[in-house]
């Protein structure tokens, strides 16, 4: 309703009430197991291209959230007295692919195994699917943006399987790996040269056609392998902070960083970054090239968008704040009713439940039971109980002839609605910024919170 605007009418109408989800068909979509749930699998996913993945996390994007200036583009006339919407702040996670055994990469280039076998590819390359050898889910995977080569352990994890993406083939032959179970897997973007964690912790590297040579005993858990972007340096990351750099070029130890404030519980990198997360969900960032501690923007400018696993999927996540809307139909009304004896306002609000206010301070306490109970209506907004005003809303902004109007729920968000007031106007006495009230007395004044669009969290 906020950010389109589509003609009126029934059936516009129900275009405004389609789900967060994109339009399949169901001939043209798979399941695929997410957690407990299955979830459907668009077709532009299975093309097997970075273009069709970047664009299908967009497209969910667009019609599951809304940027903080299109909450203040009003509605097609005539559709302000139908529908109103929630927004709340909220993490997006788009899920890519359920199922999930395993994955490598990013939106430039991604792999994922899943249990039943197969790997899933999406990259520039005319290759979307492979399978292992034997059935099972890869225990781990390995694939760098724009390799035409691919590594994946077979479920027993002591055999590495290698696939070539321009023939959508796999490679004959394998690598064994003599301590097996794989820990982790990487494999750098130009396909040449591969690493590997086993079970002992020995981190073992070489050409992706073999042999791997140990190169090193890391002395603590790893929590994750990879290439910088030259691809010329292998990265191993400990949860005690160690990071241990190997040149691949010549072979040699390049030393090692030690990153303050561990243990860590998790590792990514984003670039030249390294991400890495305490067990309280804090985030540490480290920049290998400074040495040194750096803001989680810098993370963000060499790599705006990462993917992990999540509950059983693949989900995709920008790192920012976004606003989900959710739509309601109808327009928004109250229930208010008064008791003299317990000097209480009792609201049937918004989301359909039932909240109390104290009429000497207007802020919200736990309610009691009253006999006198008396329902009372609002005057512009106002309600009037003995010399005393109530407001339950406040005024965010006029447009031409319509009025945008706010409530703030806890742990609900904001809710929003267009009113027609007949009289053109231009309104914006808080530009960006939405309202919270701490007490519904008409003379404390709304605490107004910014729509800080983009926040990083």
């Amino acid at each position: 309703m906020i950010s389109k605007k589509i003609k009126a009418g029934a059936s516009a109408l129900a275009l405004l009430f389609v789900t967060a989800a994109l339009p399949v068909h169901a001939n043209a979509a798979s399941k695929e197991i997410v957690g407990q749930a299955y979830i459907d699998v668009p077709s532009q996913l299975e093309k097997g291209t970075t273009k069709s993945l970047k664009s299908y996390v967009s497209r969910l994007l667009d019609k599951k959230y809304v940027s903080a200036g299109k909450l203040y583009e009003p509605p097609f006339s005539g559709l302000e007295d139908k529908l109103y919407v929630s927004v709340q702040r909220e993490k997006a996670l788009p899920i890519i692919a359920g199922g999930v055994s395993s994955y490598s990469g990013n939106e430039e280039g991604l792999a994922a195994a899943l249990y039943d076998g197969t790997v899933r590819v999406w990259s520039k390359y005319k290759c979307r699917k492979l399978s292992l050898p034997g059935g099972g889910g890869a225990v781990q995977t390995a694939y760098g943006p724009d390799s035409p080569t691919l590594a994946a352990a077979g479920s027993e994890g002591d055999r590495i399987y290698v696939f070539n993406l321009e023939q959508c083939a796999r490679i004959p032959g394998e690598l064994p790996v003599e301590h097996g179970p794989v820990q982790m897997m990487a494999l750098s973007r130009t396909g040449d040269w591969l690493s590997v964690i086993d079970s002992f912790n020995s981190l073992l590297c070489g050409p992706v056609s073999g042999p791997l040579q140990e190169v090193s005993i890391l002395e603590g858990t790893p929590l994750y392998l990879g290439y910088t972007p030259g691809q010329g340096v292998l990265v191993a990351v400990e949860a005690s902070g160690r990071i241990i750099k190997q040149g691949m070029m010549n072979n040699t130890r390049m030393g090692s960083d030690e990153v303050p404030g561990g243990p860590f519980v998790d590792a990514r990198m984003a670039g030249y970054v390294v991400c890495l997360t305490l067990d309280n969900g804090r985030e540490v960032y480290w920049d290998l090239r400074k040495r040194a501690i750096v803001k989680k923007s810098e993370a963000l400018e060499q790599e705006p968008a990462w993917i992990y696993k999540h509950n059983g999927g693949l989900v995709y996540s920008t790192g920012v704040d976004r606003w989900k809307i959710t739509e309601h139909l109808g327009m928004p009304m109250f229930i208010v009713s008064y008791s003299a004896t317990e000097k209480l306002f009792r609201i049937r609000d918004l989301d359909r439940k039932t909240r109390y206010y104290s009429v000497l301070d207007g802020k919200e306490i736990a309610g009691s039971e009253a006999d006198d109970w008396k329902f009372i209506s609002a005057r512009k907004g106002v309600y009037k109980v003995g010399k005393k005003l109530f407001r339950l809303y406040d005024l965010v902004c006029q447009r031409g002839t319509m009025r945008l109007y706010g409530r703030h729920i806890k742990d609900k968000g904001f809710y929003l609605w267009w009113e027609e007031t007949g009289t053109p106007n231009r309104l914006n006495p808080h530009p960006m910024e939405l309202p919270i009230r701490e007490s519904v007395l008409a003379d404390s004044p709304a605490l107004w919170v910014p729509l800080v669009e983009g926040e990083v969290r």
